[in-house]
């Protein structure tokens, strides 16, 4: 691995810096990319496809999706009752069906998938991102596989599922303040054996806060015991634990929930982060799980946060910073020693940093406005999604390996490989 890794590094410091990459458009006959199947995340819904020919193999509008991308799950209203189904994201068959009383919506499924959290339906026409008043919640817990009975709980208060913990024991809940004109959240868990809520300290045992935010974005870390929450205070002159900020700004923090350890954690970001556009920003996690990696494209600014100490390093100035509008999108190399950076704008650019220097080792022009990227299993090909599919990508010299249309309606946000 240690070789693998400085061979990258070298061919990224290699490559050419300010030329548009070469093309080689390939259909799916006779093209030289390799197949794989990849599970792709949709505003609308998770679907699987092949490339480089392009094809659907499944899609499912509303389901959720495992961590790895291999298993959907979905839920449906029939006759008085939610029928939770788990499907094998590349065949489409049903693994298993259960059925649970009551109407209900999919809330959040444990990366284990032996437990999934069942909400009552928000009123059609309601924004998800902004909370619902309510007085009271319920929440039913259901074994996807059928093997368990369902256990239904019911909370004063307004709350609303985040993510299991990694044993499924607890399932930890963002608890609307007030109930019924919600302004404030704070993290709390529900103790799934003793069916009680508690608070959610911090990793040095703090006690939680109460926080004015808007969600901008959220990515969960490779070994899925750790969620990412890109946060907007809201709230101007708030920072998280009564860090001084100016009465007019609005903060953008990161909060750190540890699915394994059970803490939850605030972290401000440099001052140049402050007030984004959530299009603007984007982050990465390296796939040991050791840097959280957040961009903004328009600012041309790297916060790097060591998952171990929650301290972050900041670069700005960097050259990939255009004007307001642009989008980012950001992906790690298989070997965590490169940060792969979208801004598009006008015009569309692929960046290659050392992920250690921040310096820009490559830059590579695209069409199209970049929406989400991806990596093969073995980590030489990088996927570029846009409206109007996929471009492959070298990721040591950015040659343009094949272009793969795809009919996707809404954007796509994730991209993970199932393999070959």
């Amino acid at each position: 691995m240690r070789a693998k890794s400085l061979i990258v590094v070298a061919a990224l410091a290699l490559a050419a810096c300010t030329s548009e990459a070469p093309r080689e458009r390939a259909g799916a006959e006779g093209s030289a990319v390799a197949r794989e199947i990849l599970s792709v995340g949709t505003a609308s819904g998770p679907l699987t496809l092949e490339v480089p020919s392009g094809s659907v193999l499944f899609e499912r509008a509303g389901a959720l999706v495992s961590p790895d991308g291999s298993t959907v799950y979905s839920a449906a209203v029939a006759g008085g009752s939610t029928i939770v189904e788990t499907i094998d994201a590349i065949s489409g068959d049903t693994r298993a069906r259960v059925a649970v009383a009551g109407e209900h919506a999919l809330g959040v499924v444990s990366g284990s998938g032996r437990a999934a959290a069942l909400v009552e339906p928000l009123p059609k026409a309601w924004d998800p991102a902004m909370p619902h008043p309510r007085s009271h919640t319920t929440i039913v817990i259901a074994d996807p596989s059928g093997q368990a009975p369902s256990r239904t709980f019911r909370l004063r208060g307004n709350y609303e599922p985040e993510a299991f913990s990694v044993d499924d024991s607890r399932l930890f809940l963002i608890q609307h303040l007030p109930a019924e004109a919600p302004t404030v959240y704070r993290v709390t868990v529900l103790d799934l054996r003793l069916g009680d809520v508690f608070p959610v300290f911090g990793p040095y045992k703090g006690p939680p806060e109460r926080m004015p935010g808007t969600r901008l974005e959220q990515v969960l870390a490779p070994g899925a015991d750790r969620l990412y929450t890109l946060y907007s205070s809201a709230r101007p002159g708030y920072a998280p634990h009564a860090a001084p900020v100016a009465a007019d700004a609005v903060v953008s923090f990161v909060h750190v929930l540890d699915l394994r350890e059970g803490w939850a954690h605030c972290v401000g970001l440099p001052e140049q982060l402050w007030d984004r556009p959530a299009d603007e920003q984007a982050m990465a996690v390296s796939p040991d799980g050791s840097t959280l990696y957040v961009v903004d494209a328009a600012e041309g600014v790297v916060a790097a946060m060591d998952a171990a100490t929650l301290e972050t390093r900041v670069v700005d100035d960097l050259p990939f910073g255009m004007d307001a509008g642009v989008t980012a999108s950001a992906q790690v190399s298989s070997d965590g020693r490169a940060l792969f950076v979208t801004a598009s704008g006008s015009s569309t650019t692929l960046f290659a940093l050392d992920a250690a220097t921040f310096e820009i080792a490559g830059r590579w022009a695209l069409e199209d406005p970049v929406t989400g990227l991806g990596l093969s299993s073995d980590g030489d090909r990088l996927y570029a999604a846009s409206s109007q599919g996929l471009v492959i990508v070298d990721p040591l010299s950015g040659v343009r390996l094949a272009d793969v249309p795809v009919p996707i309606a809404s954007p796509v946000v994730r991209i993970s490989s199932l393999g070959g």
